[in-house]
């Protein structure tokens, strides 16, 4: 269980609803860092470019994404999250 709800875009209303539109013209679905940030359309705006950035590959960065993946597990396995 998350310890901030996860928001669903048929369950969001004004601003959330707004912000969910705008973010789905990059990505077809929402992952859960945007779906946590919702609860603040303004941070979740600003926030989704730079997950975007850290997560692609060939944006500056020098390890590939399935480097950066296998630290994404192994960092939530260390903290005890359930993946």
């Amino acid at each position: 269980m998350s310890r901030v709800p996860l928001l669903e875009r048929e369950c969001a209303g004004g601003e959330i609803a707004r912000t969910f539109d705008i973010l789905n013209n990059f990505q077809s679905r929402q992952v859960n860092s945007t779906r946590a940030t919702a609860h603040s359309p303004f941070l979740a705006r600003i926030f989704y470019p730079l997950v975007q950035t850290l997560m692609r590959e060939g944006l500056g960065t020098v390890l590939s994404s399935k480097i950066k993946e296998i630290a994404v597990i192994k960092t939530s396995q260390l903290n005890g999250c359930d993946y």
